[in-house]
């Protein structure tokens, strides 16, 4: 009797927890994340920055690209899209350091890098572009020791790899904050390191950074783990509008 119990206890109990897991799924509260805004009919999208190409939040007949994609899906579900500005967003290598959560955004956006820290913290969805970094100045690198303004101007770009690598060639990263700042060293004769999508000044070089220093990826639409149904159907409808994109883009 005793060998016989001991044969079945581990099964016995694996059975029992797992009972006892889906009782207690079956008790959670529903998730109401898609539901509640289609009572609201709004759909916020939060970007650092409403003027960046991405967004283009005040031009009514040229919208960037992002912009775009996220109208098409609201108008798909019904709800009017409204853009949050909020320019802490990719201030800080951590998501968790921007002050945001589900009482300001329903998206995040406006160059939102497919990256393991994005990952970490929200669910991503791929949204077809790409971002990556250049380095902007005279073909020829600066020498060891010059100072190397740094605007990255995304959130998710890996910025201990770009400094690990800007150490190893021995420049000095000059942080700058915005895309002024940024403009203003450059005009001053600095070069600089920025993602891939800044807007360059007339007559400004760009120059594909190597592998080192950080890859290219995917751009992406960030949405809060546990919103399953708006997750659900914000993938099915943005999908929608990334496939009519391609398509419209191959037939002109």
């Amino acid at each position: 009797m005793t060998k016989g119990w001991r044969r079945w206890r581990k099964p016995v109990i694996d059975i029992g927890v797992i009972t006892l897991l889906l009782i207690a799924l079956s008790h959670l509260p529903p998730d109401t994340s898609l539901s509640e805004r289609v009572e609201n009919g709004i759909l916020r999208l939060c970007v650092p920055d409403k003027s960046s190409e991405l967004i283009r939040a005040d031009d009514a007949t040229q919208p960037g690209y992002e912009l775009a994609l996220m109208q098409g899906v609201a108008q798909d579900l019904d709800l009017r899209l409204q853009v949050v500005e909020i320019a802490n967003m990719g201030r800080s290598f951590n998501p968790r350091d921007w002050q945001i959560g589900r009482g300001q955004c329903d998206i995040l956006g406006g160059g939102l890098a497919d990256s393991a820290a994005n990952r970490g913290f929200l669910t991503l969805l791929p949204n077809g572009g790409r971002i990556g970094l250049v380095r902007i100045g005279d073909s020829a690198p600066p020498a060891r020791g010059a100072k190397v303004g740094v605007f990255m101007g995304s959130a998710g770009l890996n910025r201990v790899q770009l400094s690990s690598w800007m150490r190893a060639e021995g420049w000095q990263p000059h942080p700058l904050a915005t895309k002024a700042d940024l403009a203003v060293w450059l005009r001053q004769g600095g070069e600089a390191i920025a993602s891939s999508l800044t807007p360059l000044p007339a007559g400004a070089l760009s120059h594909d950074l190597p592998v080192a220093a950080g890859e290219s990826t995917s751009l992406a639409f960030g949405l809060w783990r546990g919103d399953v149904t708006l997750t659900r159907a914000i993938r099915a409808a943005l999908q929608k509008e990334i496939q009519h994109k391609q398509f419209v883009a191959r037939a002109n």
